[in-house]
């Protein structure tokens, strides 16, 4: 039997598999794994899988529709429960056996909405596959916090996110590169890697900024949208925003770094979602042409300041501020250490009272304030990170 595991990384498997072969959670043992159950991470350069070879695999590499036995998800994992996450669900219920089938942890309807991860109900949403009364459900209970989806009576709709993009076209992209760029001398494995690495990293980024949005403009509140900086993810950001239907973005703007590698060219993901998009997204190199639109609402500097000096930052943060409708979003994120809270204190609080959201689960920060988690690894990392204020996603508003 292929069973597989996706972890967030290396250092969580331990914590992860215990979940599952302890028995706590699934207590007559109804989706327990085996013993030769193989590990994968996102972070991983190991793409020649075998599962024997007792290494672990990098779990973007393209399987097989139905070869899979059972595909667990590891609690590490930051699944949200957000059209990403549900693309992602959909994708994995292609890949098992008609007998297999997606394993993952999910939380109690409050401690979910607290995080934006699963509870039974928001799966039963999407996933559902009666006719009326009659049918199979695709989500099958099993115990206090596992859940088990397969393939019911239909296949699930189609849902609309980036997600779709990266899994049914990753492959290809990376091919296309590199025949089309062999100046760059990059492997199609390196190709591949990059690529799924820029969408995992923004799968977080997304997700907290969507929170965001939601929690100040609600679902149905008008939203125009701007990431700025330097960071090779704004396109994948502005465009997994708009596509979105748990917030409304009206239009959005993304600035691009003007010598990205050719992999992160955004046209590619552009013409994929162009008829969901349309004509809501604008791509530009120039700074000040991203900042053109007048009534921004929201406005990130996601990895933007790092690289500047104190005066430099002051002036982007300064021209964001000034571009920002009354009542909009300034959403600043540095993941590099580099730049101290203090000093993203220093930058911010002379606008107005910030606020904090985790970078690792999307809920709002309050000191002494406890988030709870499955992992305890991760449990430990969120009380860290309310008290040192490292890499989390500072709001103001204007």
């Amino acid at each position: 039997m292929t069973d597989l595991v996706f972890h967030k990384a290396e250092k969580y498997i331990e914590e992860d598999l215990e979940y599952y072969f302890s028995g706590e959670r699934d207590i007559h043992s109804q989706v327990k794994p085996g013993q030769d159950i193989y590990s994968f991470t996102p972070d991983s350069s190991h793409l020649n899988i075998d599962y024997q070879d007792g290494k672990v695999g990098n779990f973007f590499f393209p399987f097989a529709p139905g070869s899979l036995d059972r595909v667990y998800i590891g609690i590490s994992f930051p699944l949200f429960a957000n059209n990403w996450g549900a693309a992602f669900l959909r994708h994995l219920m292609t890949l098992v056996k008609p007998d297999g089938c997606v394993v993952l942890p999910v939380y109690p309807e409050m401690q979910a909405s607290e995080k934006n991860f699963w509870a039974r109900s928001i799966l039963e949403n999407i996933f559902i596959s009666r006719s009326r009364w009659k049918g199979m459900s695709n989500i099958w209970a099993e115990n206090d916090g596992v859940m088990s989806m397969r393939i019911g009576r239909k296949s699930p709709p189609e849902i609309s996110s980036t997600a779709n993009y990266l899994l049914r076209q990753g492959s290809q992209a990376a091919i296309r590169q590199s025949i089309r760029h062999p100046e760059y001398d990059i492997t199609t494995s390196d190709n591949f890697l990059s690529l799924h690495t820029a969408h995992w990293q923004n799968v977080t980024t997304s997700a907290l900024v969507e929170k965001i949005v939601q929690d100040h403009f609600g679902r149905k509140g008008a939203v125009h949208f701007c990431a700025l900086g330097p960071d090779l993810n704004n396109s994948i950001l502005a465009t997994e925003l708009l596509l979105s239907p748990y917030i409304n973005i009206e239009s959005a703007a993304s600035e691009i770094p003007s010598n990205e590698l050719a992999i992160h060219d955004p046209q590619d993901i552009i013409a994929y979602h162009n008829r969901e998009v349309g004509d809501k997204l604008r791509i530009t190199s120039e700074q000040g042409a991203a900042l053109t639109a007048t009534g921004l609402n929201v406005i990130s500097l996601i990895n933007a300041l790092t690289t500047l000096n104190h005066e430099e930052q002051s002036n982007l943060i300064n021209m964001a501020w000034k571009k920002l409708a009354t009542g909009g979003l300034l959403i600043v994120r540095e993941s590099d250490s580099a730049l101290s809270p203090d000093h993203l204190n220093s930058l911010l609080t002379p606008l107005g009272k910030t606020k904090h959201y985790s970078s690792l689960v999307a809920s709002e920060h309050n000191l002494d304030v406890e988030i709870s988690h499955y992992s305890l690894l991760i449990e430990q990392e969120l009380r860290e990170e309310n008290k040192n204020r490292t890499g989390i996603f500072w709001v103001v508003q204007k």
